[in-house]
């Protein structure tokens, strides 16, 4: 009920503030694709994979209310009864109401705002032909949630976003995944713990952005020994560009109250404590081969830290979780929507063993986005 209240009073708020339309409609049609490569060391051959094909669907009703809506094929092909092969989901189907510039209402299938790539993850927008992975053990991306709440721009510098969301579900947590299982994806997901997430965009100077995101929300369902089973994620983010170089830096943190309690339960040996960040630089070396062209060619490094054990109760860290990787590459964009992109990547742990050893990888990929 109370997940319910909150999203009948935002609603109610929108519609007090109703003005009278003005009629501008239209459809938009859009997507994006990536067909990845990937080859593991000692591999001779690798495996070639249409990993996503998305396509973008929205429409302007009149000035103040758009429909806005992706849907995402992974891996090509989906067969009834497989246990593998590909998948159709909904990834964003929401309703945006516009009161004013500083003041959006927006409702439905939501992207958490939290670090750079879960709201902007088309793959010309960056570098490596796998995302980061400190975007998919700390920061669970692709994630969404059903949701209502806020958006809007106070000022040309100042952006924010704030939103009551479907929480996770404790049981799906792990060592190895952190909070990944535990995503609802607006699947027949249960409001019982609504959950609050937001983020704030900073832009002081040109060519500069700043911004803190988080999350915060019970997973317990109510259920009483689970303790208040509380996830808490802060997240700081930072783009920084100097002419031909690029710069872009992510961190975040993870708190899981009661951990101790929700592996009792379902013994996934989640910890409670999650950390993760990365650094990386990019340099465009086109205006060296040819001053005149448009077309961007960067070579790049990226060095991550993630560990989903950074603090455990009741049982030693999991060293196999403790990782980090170094990843070197180019990225030729020859339309700043489209591109071809190579890289090499480092993938260490603290425990290195045989059962869990440091690896390598050759990836190659090709991307691209339109609307």
């Amino acid at each position: 009920m109370k997940f319910v209240r909150i999203m009948f009073g935002v609603l109610l708020f929108a519609v007090s503030s109703h003005s009278l339309f003005s009629q501008s409609e239209h459809t938009t049609v859009g997507g994006y694709g990536e067909l990845h490569y990937n080859e593991p060391d000692g591999i001779r051959s690798g495996q070639l994979d249409f990993h996503r094909f998305v396509l973008y669907l929205s429409h302007q009703f009149d000035d103040h209310v758009s429909f806005h809506s992706e849907v995402e094929i992974e891996h090509t092909l989906i067969e009834a009864g497989e246990p593998e092969g590909g998948k159709l989901s909904i990834e964003q189907a929401y309703l945006d109401y516009r009161i004013s510039t500083p003041l959006v209402v927006r409702a439905g299938i939501l992207l958490a705002p939290v670090g750079i790539i879960n709201q902007y993850h088309e793959p010309p927008t960056f570098n490596g032909v796998e995302r980061p992975n400190v975007d998919r053990y700390i920061i669970p991306t692709t994630w969404r949630e059903a949701g209502i709440g806020l958006h809007g721009m106070i000022a040309p510098e100042f952006r924010y976003q704030a939103y009551v969301v479907a929480g996770f579900r404790a049981e799906g947590f792990d060592a190895k995944s952190g909070l990944r299982g535990g995503r609802q994806s607006a699947l027949e997901s249960s409001p019982t713990n609504p959950s609050f997430t937001g983020r704030i965009d900073y832009s002081p100077v040109l060519d500069t952005q700043i911004g803190g995101s988080w999350f915060v929300g019970n997973t317990n369902g109510n259920a009483d020994s689970l303790g208040s089973a509380t996830v808490a994620l802060l997240s700081v983010d930072v783009r920084q560009t100097f002419g031909n170089l690029e710069l872009r830096g992510v961190g975040a943190i993870v708190s899981v109250s009661d951990a101790g309690k929700i592996n009792a339960q379902y013994g996934n040996m989640v910890a409670n404590r999650m950390l993760g960040y990365y650094v990386e630089g990019a340099y465009n070396i086109m205006p060296v081969l040819c001053q005149e062209s448009e077309q961007r060619l960067s070579l790049f490094a990226r060095y991550e830290r993630y560990d989903t054990q950074l603090s455990t109760t009741g049982f030693a860290r999991l060293k196999q979780y403790n990782r980090s990787d170094v990843v070197l590459g180019a990225t030729y964009k020859p339309t700043y929507n489209t591109c071809f992109k190579v890289d090499y990547t480092f993938m260490n742990n603290a425990l290195n063993t045989a059962s869990a050893p440091n690896t390598k990888q050759l990836n190659v990929g090709i991307g691209y986005f339109f609307n």
